[in-house]
């Protein structure tokens, strides 16, 4: 077999890691627990879906504790090592004001050796995970997707690569005249073993072509089209007819638009991948209940593909900013598209899920650079900041409590750029994201009552209620309230109450 060296391989090992042994068990931060709008979602099923806060490489390390050989599809949309910055939107008060932050940098300064050692250590990783007969798509484009297929021939075996499909888009605003347009990702499939999991299902198939659908006719048997042919020098037809609304997926893609700022998924994410794209992978290469990994989640395509599709997942990524758009992504997921009938909504809540940090969980908020005026770039830390407040008026009425949210202050206002300051024009503008845990247990912040602003919605509730009688007894409890704002700082103040 042809493998590929480069500097520093050797310090890797391809048999595995074992570092595992030696790390911390995960720190649950949040929890939630969404009511059931469907009869059939009830499930005596403990498993809860796990979103994970840190580096990859030391989440997919915890892991093979418990889940060695468990996980039946991995997908990833990886860095490609294009040498540039990528950006998401943040979204500010109720006009959809929008200004760009930096979501990641791609810029690989030790050279392509690093990029390739960052991704040969996670993809032995994930083959480790993956289960015998699971399979594993790696999404790249044309910069290094040649070095990443000879590297998973190495981890995975030649003989289990399947197909590089090609995913095909227009080019949005193609400005060069020197070489051919590029408008094209490569996805590597690969599989563990030949004993894989490949449905033969309606919903993956491609449409017809407009050749094809052009000639189909219906009659009192079905859908049809002629097929032609001649026999000594005669024109012969004959009716074919056709039980599939489509074709069995080719190699190349040609079907699935990227995404536009007026679709109902757009999250704002500048390498945010279309849910169309996940849902013929996951079909595909995966049954109902089966474990789904993305351990770059970014804007939560993959996980909010595999919710609705009854799988479970496990998601991660190193950026608050995309665990936190994955949180608000679930958690607004009755109304995002329907993957079968994508015209209409999904109507859903998200199934439970977890919030998790790897390590102890000291990761620091990062104010975004692009926010910061030039001067302060230079004197202080970008992930140094001062703590954010907040005052709520908590109203006891006959059967329940009332939390009313009447002001926010973010001294962190003085250091921002004239553009960020001039978009908040009152204190409510801040606030992307607020939740209420009623009863909180001193450990874990369950999240019972939530308002977010998303892409699409930008309204926000300032009142929260509970309910008394979903109290267990009379006596002292601990309210705690946590504010997520357009920094992505987070800010949690805590409150007594007392239930006679």
């Amino acid at each position: 077999m042809v493998k590929l060296n480069w500097k520093n391989k050797e310090t890797l090992n391809i048999n595995g890691s074992e570092s595992h042994q030696n790390l911390e068990d995960f720190l649950e931060v949040e929890t939630f627990f969404l009511p059931s709008m469907h009869e059939d979602d009830i499930s005596n099923d403990s498993w809860r879906n796990m979103l994970i806060s840190g580096d990859n490489r030391l989440v997919m390390s915890q892991l093979m504790k418990d889940y060695n050989g468990k996980v039946k599809l991995t997908y990833i949309d990886p860095p490609f090592a294009t040498g540039g910055d990528f950006h998401y939107k943040i979204f500010i008060g109720g006009n959809k004001n929008k200004h760009n932050a930096m979501a990641y940098t791609d810029i690989w300064r030790e050279g392509l050796e690093s990029y390739l050692n960052f991704m040969y250590d996670r993809l032995i990783l994930m083959r480790d995970l993956l289960s015998n007969d699971g399979s594993i798509y790696v999404h790249l484009d044309w910069h290094v997707s040649h070095y990443i297929k000879i590297i998973m021939d190495e981890i995975f075996g030649m003989e289990n690569f399947r197909n590089e499909i090609i995913w095909a888009y227009p080019a949005a605003s193609a400005q060069t005249r020197r070489f051919y347009i590029r408008s094209f990702d490569s996805i590597l499939y690969y599989t563990k073993s030949d004993n894989y999991t490949f449905n033969d299902d309606p919903n993956i198939y491609m449409e017809f072509s407009d050749r094809v659908k052009f000639a189909l006719k219906k009659d009192e048997k079905g859908t049809f089209y002629y097929r032609g042919g001649s026999h000594d020098g005669k024109k012969l037809s004959q009716k074919v007819y056709v039980t599939q609304e489509g074709i069995f997926p080719r190699d190349v893609w040609t079907d699935i638009p990227y995404i536009r700022a007026n679709t109902l998924e757009y999250q704002g994410f500048s390498t945010q991948k279309p849910e169309r794209l996940l849902k013929r992978i996951i079909l595909a290469s995966s049954n109902e209940n089966d474990l789904i990994a993305d351990f770059f989640c970014g804007s939560g395509t993959t996980i909010a593909v595999a919710e609705k599709l009854k799988r479970r997942w496990i998601g991660s990524d190193i950026s608050p900013h995309s665990i936190h758009m994955t949180r608000k992504r679930l958690l607004d997921l009755s109304n995002s598209n329907d993957l079968i009938k994508w015209k209409e909504k999904y109507g859903r809540n998200a199934r439970s899920f977890e919030i998790l940090k790897v390590g102890n969980g000291d990761r620091e908020t990062q104010i975004p650079r692009d926010f910061i005026i030039k001067k302060e770039k230079d004197l202080k830390s970008l992930t140094s900041f001062e703590s954010p407040s907040f005052n709520i008026e908590l109203i006891k009425e006959e059967n329940s409590v009332e939390i009313e949210l009447n002001q926010y202050d973010n001294p962190n206002f003085i250091i921002l750029t004239k553009n960020i300051k001039d978009s908040l024009s009152k204190w409510q503008d801040w606030i992307d994201y607020w939740a209420v845990d009623f009863n909180y247990n001193g450990k874990i912040f369950n999240n019972m009552w939530v308002s977010f602003r998303t892409p699409k919605k930008r309204e926000l509730s300032l009142v929260a209620s509970f309910n008394y009688d979903k109290y267990d007894k009379s006596g002292n409890y601990q309210i705690l309230v946590k504010i997520v704002d357009i920094l992505g700082i987070e800010t949690i103040q805590n409150y007594d109450l007392r239930i006679i």
